[in-house]
């Protein structure tokens, strides 16, 4: 079983890249692995729970809700991405751990792999 982070910068409003991030992330913890996900950049919208309000893509964030069933349980956000987009951490939908971009490197080298999405 490897240690796996998926890092996605995705916008949920923008492409069809969002929704494959997510799917790749739940295909990932299917299978096995160890599964954990950090939201920076325009990434860090998808976890607002109108991530996809009013955009032409069907809202796949309700996933994220499923994460503890896929034994997803480290969710990050980079802390100067949630303060770009003026995002508090308590108008997520989900519960996340908040890291500097320094902590983020410290996490990043205990992972056997690192996927950008």
């Amino acid at each position: 079983m490897k240690k796996i982070l998926l890092i996605i910068e995705s916008s949920a409003f923008t492409s069809a890249k969002a929704r494959e991030s997510h799917d790749l992330l739940l295909a990932l913890a299917a299978v096995e692995h160890q599964v954990s996900v950090l939201y920076r950049s325009a990434g860090v919208t998808q976890l607002l729970s109108t991530a996809t309000e009013g955009a032409p893509i069907k809202d796949f964030t309700k996933s994220q809700k499923l994460f503890s069933l896929y034994d997803i349980e480290s969710v990050f956000a980079c802390t100067e991405s949630l303060a770009f987009y003026r995002l508090d951490l308590a108008a997520l939908q989900i519960t996340v751990s908040a890291l500097t971009p320094a902590q983020q490197q410290t996490l990043m080298a205990t992972f056997d792999e690192v996927i950008l999405c």
